[in-house]
């Protein structure tokens, strides 16, 4: 079935492929919908979901096998039939018995000519139509000669090169095979090749069949709204926590203001009587300055004057002139008020008065 230059691009390629390095947002999308509808009863998440399984009429030496695939199980045989008669009232029972979502043709891989091309990274976009254009080129076959498909198997961004497989199935081969079954009303929604990769599909997208449109959409309304009543379900207690909230912070910032209110007055408070404190101390520990000056003015002798007088807290300072200021110490130190009186300067005379002229310091004494 094939030319003998390309008979070595048939054999199975190994798996040890790369890590497409793309996103794959059709397995993410099934991971987050099949977790979302794991949260839902068992039936209703069969329905959801729709059948996984596929039959396969797969194409032998013997004739034809029937073959139930489904995800996470292996393949499991379910009858054959006779390429010459074979029996399709059976097969329509089975294929309404299954419930599958798909029909499957798989021919053996030694019917196509398989090879691995690289391509620029632009050609992604039309991979099929570029490939219907060079096939003759690529193949002893023109487009029109063939089923194909095409699948990345890796991308190189920074050489902005791509590598993919080219499958091609002579129509000739299966055509007899697909007429039978579409005359019996079967059409294959798929067209692969044994041992190949499943996403493979060498049908044209114009002779796949779209089974169960209704269904589909229903099932993705129906998770559309399983999904909203999910978020809702979720972030409903979040707004509700919200609002209560906004209520409690409502209702607190009248009570927190007049607390606000309170703490200043007590500081306030606080302060005034601090002061007062310290005047009361002041009062209680030294006299006050009145009864300081009228001491003085009673110690003092008739011919002597002051020119200054200082209190700074318990320290006294006057500066004067007296016609005997050596007696002023004792004077000064005889009276309860004061003591520690001191010359704080030599004592001069004034050649205008012919008076002593003094500075004098003592300590206010603590009242008893």
């Amino acid at each position: 079935m094939c030319a003998q230059q390309d008979c070595s691009d048939m054999a199975a390629m190994p798996l040890d492929l790369k890590m497409n390095p793309r996103l794959d947002w059709r397995t993410a999308w099934r991971w987050w919908r099949e977790g979302l509808l794991a949260w839902l009863p068992r039936r209703m998440h069969r329905w959801l979901a729709g059948s996984s399984r596929r039959l396969v009429i797969r194409v032998d030496e013997g004739g034809y096998a029937l073959v139930r695939e489904a995800a996470g199980q292996a393949p499991q045989e379910l009858d054959r039939l006779d390429r010459l008669s074979p029996d399709w009232s059976g097969l329509a029972r089975r294929f309404r018995a299954e419930q599958t979502r798909q029909l499957v043709l798989r021919v053996p891989a030694d019917h196509a000519l398989i090879r691995t091309l690289p391509l620029p990274l632009a050609a992604e976009k039309n991979l099929r139509q570029v490939m219907g254009f060079e096939m003759d080129r690529l193949t002893p076959f023109a487009a029109a000669q063939v089923y194909y498909d095409v699948i990345v198997l890796e991308r190189q961004v920074e050489q902005r090169r791509l590598r993919v497989e080219l499958t091609a199935l002579p129509r000739t081969a299966v055509e007899s095979v697909l007429a039978q079954l579409r005359q019996q009303g079967f059409s294959p929604d798929v067209l692969d090749v044994a041992g190949r990769r499943p996403e493979l599909n060498l049908l044209p997208l114009e002779q796949r069949p779209r089974r169960g449109v209704w269904a589909k959409r229903i099932r993705t309304i129906v998770i559309a709204v399983a999904v909203l009543l999910i978020g809702a379900a979720a972030l409903l207690p979040i707004w509700q926590q919200r609002l209560l909230a906004i209520e409690v912070t409502t209702r607190i910032d009248p009570v927190q203001k007049a607390a606000n209110q309170a703490l200043v007055l007590r500081d306030q408070l606080d302060r005034a009587l601090e002061a007062s404190n310290i005047l009361s101390h002041k009062k209680q520990t030294l006299p006050p300055q009145v009864d300081v000056l009228r001491e003085l003015t009673l110690i003092l002798p008739n011919d002597t004057w002051l020119e200054r007088l200082q209190i700074k807290g318990d320290s006294l300072q006057i500066i004067g002139q007296s016609a005997k200021a050596s007696a002023l110490i004792r004077l000064i130190e005889a009276s309860p008020l004061f003591s520690s009186a001191t010359f704080m300067s030599p004592v001069t005379t004034d050649p205008r008065t012919n008076k002593e002229r003094f500075v004098l310091g003592a300590r206010i004494s603590k009242e008893p």
